[in-house]
């Protein structure tokens, strides 16, 4: 028998002993009166109906004690010693004062009587206070449990409240958030173990820990991961809250917190850090266009997505990316003039726009896919001065807080890519021109610095000619030290592109030329069309070499790449053209006789993807036409290869793309295209 059943067995019997004596004293005195003394038996039972029935009353709850079958049978000894300590207390008041009046000879039943009924006032006092204060906690329990239960029902987490029954976790009760997460009805899992329900295979070994633990009345609080009915497994901040109520059937709750949102931020970001070291080494912007669009796919997890980047040289927004869905949806998008859409906004304020549903609004500027797009909301990110990231979708309010945080943080990586990779061109293009000083300086400037050398000692010999050939000697050198410093001004940045008018800036470019031998003719245009976006000054440099191409050499019959470029605003206007390479045969064929009086025509035209510089001289041979920007290449034996590779570094510092041809009348046409056709 263990300590609860002994504890109310014994209390049990106490009072229904105590209700049998008092109950034996009761039968005695009807007995007397009625038998011995002869009183009349009504009046006899009258008078002990209410202490029988009292009698009575605690044989009948001893029992129900004894059985388990009272309120608070737990207490059974408590109740016990309390209904001693009542009958023990009124038995000595009154055996008090009845043994004084005893012994005063004098029995006073009233005052007997008086006492009696204050020791019950007395009693009722006691038990109003327990019974006031017993209702006030009761009070106070209904109404933390009404909030527990509001808690329980409103809160935003998971909650189950949770019995243990042999250890194992029940469910007895579970919220709306629970059943929401869940995707679960209460039919489905109250009076089921919470592990068997809700936790993957592979996770019951951890489940039956935490489950122990809790067990044993400990707070335990772990990042879980748990089944849904529909199979979605979701990460959620679990914890297992003891109830320490005795009385209470629940021994606690299991609350989720889901944190699936905040997990896969957190693998999109880890994610996102990996795509960036990759755009780090692509190290080309095509390539990094291309990569961040399947970023946009692959760590995002949109599908549609386009890069628009900016092309000074049109002053456009141009198509550079996109990811396959973009174009089985959207096909091919065209390049987007200033102000045309919200795209150019965005791309001039540097602020990214959030279009929640493109169909709704009304300014139309705001879809850069217009009409009847399939895409329902945007999501336009600035990349620097690169361009525009465009990521759309084809639902309406697509995107939340953490989509936009990590699109941008995407964008800023982009561009700094792109600073990255156009700092690393730059140091490459920088290389290579100090390879060519090097070049030039170690080998072009040596020699004929040699030759003075050895022509003034002649001339000290007594040599005539010797001062004029050393002479002739310096001013090589001189023509040599001149195209090093246009090509040290070509490598740099283009200053700020305007729209310059071509005609202005050739007249100008002209006139720095010593073109007795030439004449040049302009047809460009009028208005915008026979402007151009450029540097003014790198634009004039450029006409400078391929005018001074042109004259010295178009008309001597000879195919020659001019390496003299001068600096506009150079002093020099000496330099001759050192890269000639004849017609036919360099070594069979005479040099052409020229008439000094013939000049060369020089044409400069506009069309619409760019403009021309062309000439009516002998022209350039096809196989030689993709040599001529090379460095270093040359046939003139004191050429160094330098002239027209500078007209190719200030047209691909513009973004133009340059090539050679024949002009109509059999000469040689420098075609400079500034966009695609």
């Amino acid at each position: 028998m263990d300590s609860d059943v002994s504890e109310r067995f014994l209390g049990g019997i106490i009072v229904a002993a105590l209700g049998a004596v008092l109950s034996v004293v009761t039968v005695f005195d009807i007995y007397e009166d009625a038998v011995l003394q002869g009183d009349p038996l009504y009046l006899t039972l009258l008078e002990n109906v209410v202490p029988i029935g009292v009698d009575l009353a605690l044989i009948v709850v001893g029992s129900l004690l004894v059985i388990g079958r009272m309120p608070y049978a737990g207490f059974a000894l408590r109740i016990a010693g309390w209904c001693l300590f009542g009958g023990a207390a009124l038995f000595a008041i009154t055996g008090w004062v009845y043994y004084f009046q005893i012994l005063q000879g004098d029995l006073k039943p009233l005052v007997v009587f008086s006492h009696v009924v204050a020791m019950g006032a007395l009693a009722g006092l006691l038990i109003g206070v327990y019974d006031g204060s017993r209702l006030e906690r009761e009070t106070e329990l209904r109404v933390e449990r009404d909030r527990t239960s509001t808690l329980f029902e409103n809160s935003s987490d998971c909650i189950a409240a949770v019995e243990f029954v042999d250890g194992r976790p029940v469910v007895r009760r579970i919220n709306d958030a629970f059943r929401r997460t869940f995707e679960i009805d209460d039919e489905d899992i109250v009076g089921e173990v919470i592990d068997d329900v809700i936790v993957p295979p592979e996770r019951n070994d951890r489940a039956e820990t935490i489950s122990e633990r809790a067990s044993r009345g400990r707070h335990v609080e772990e990042e879980v991961l748990r089944l849904t009915a529909s199979g979605e497994k979701r990460a959620f901040r679990m914890q297992a809250i003891p109830l320490e109520t005795p009385a209470a059937a629940i021994d606690g709750y299991a609350v989720y917190t889901d944190i699936t949102g905040q997990h896969r931020y957190e693998s999109r970001l880890a994610a996102l850090h990996d795509a960036t070291r990759e755009l780090m080494e692509v190290g080309s912007p095509d390539g990094i266009t291309e990569r961040a669009v399947r970023s946009v796919d692959d760590v995002l997890g949109f599908r549609t997505a386009r890069i628009f980047r900016y092309e000074p040289s049109t002053d456009r927004l141009e198509p550079a990316a996109r990811t396959e869905r973009a174009g089985e949806i959207l096909g091919d998008a065209a390049p987007l003039e200033r102000g045309e859409t919200v795209v150019w906004s965005v791309f001039e304020t540097g602020e990214p726009e959030f279009v929640r549903d493109v169909h709704a609004r009304s300014d139309t500027r705001s879809d850069v896919h217009r009409g009847d797009s399939p895409i329902r909301s945007e999501l336009l990110l600035p990349i620097g001065e690169w361009g525009v990231l465009v990521i759309g979708s084809e639902s309406a309010d697509a995107f939340d807080d953490s989509d936009l945080s990590l699109s941008r943080t995407l964008a800023a990586n982009v561009e700094a890519a792109m600073d990255r990779a156009d700092r690393r061109q730059e140091l490459e293009a920088q290389n290579e021109r100090l390879e060519t000083f090097a070049s030039v300086v170690s080998h072009d400037l040596r020699n004929p610095l040699g030759v003075a050398r050895g022509f003034l000692e002649l001339a000290r010999e007594g040599e005539p000619d010797a001062l004029d050939r050393a002479a002739d000697a310096l001013d090589r050198m001189d023509r040599l030290i001149d195209t090093l410093l246009a090509l040290a001004r070509s490598g740099e940045s283009i200053g700020d592109l305007e729209a310059v008018s071509l005609d202005d800036v050739a007249r100008s470019a002209w006139s720095t030329v010593e073109t007795d031998k030439g004449t040049l003719e302009i047809d460009v245009g009028n208005g915008a069309d026979a402007t151009v976006r450029a540097d003014p000054d790198r634009l004039r440099q450029l006409l400078e070499n391929l005018f001074r191409n042109s004259v010295e050499h178009g008309s001597t019959g000879s195919r020659t790449q001019s390496d003299d470029s001068v600096e506009h605003g150079s002093t020099s206007n000496r330099l001759q053209a050192d890269d000639s390479v004849e017609h036919g045969s360099t070594s069979d064929r005479p040099e052409a006789e020229t008439d000094d009086d013939t000049g060369i025509t020089v044409r400069v035209t506009r069309f619409p993807e760019g403009f021309a510089v062309e000439d009516d001289g002998a022209g350039i041979p096809e196989p030689e036409r993709e040599k001529v920007f090379e460095r270093g290449y040359t046939t003139d034996e004191e050429g160094t290869g330098l002239g027209l590779m500078i007209v190719r570094e200030i047209a691909e510092a513009h973004g133009w793309a340059v090539s050679v041809g024949e002009s109509e009348p059999g000469g040689a046409r420098f075609e400079f295209r500034l966009s695609e056709p």
